[in-house]
């Protein structure tokens, strides 16, 4: 599985996929509860900050759904909620 993730990091980065689907992957990793995958979309620089469609950071999403490792993850990162940004 690990593997899977890996590849599929480095075949997004390398495609050059815009931010919308970089942070859509980090999203399900984070909806999933895949830490994991999160600190590897994290330490390929992918921006902690993205926004999806909705105007939702990671870290909004992390707080949705309670997952707490994964926002003080984030927050370590300098990831901030939709309302810090504005």
């Amino acid at each position: 599985m690990k593997q899977i993730s890996i590849t599929t990091i480095a075949a997004v980065l390398l495609v050059g996929c815009g931010k919308a689907e970089i942070g859509s992957t980090l999203i399900a990793a984070i909806a999933g509860g895949d830490i994991e995958a999160v600190k590897q979309h994290l330490a390929a620089g992918v921006d902690v900050n993205v926004k999806t469609e909705d105007g939702l950071t990671p870290l909004d999403r992390a707080i949705k759904y309670q997952r707490t490792e994964t926002a003080d993850l984030l927050r370590k990162h300098g990831g901030k909620t939709g309302e810090e940004l504005k």
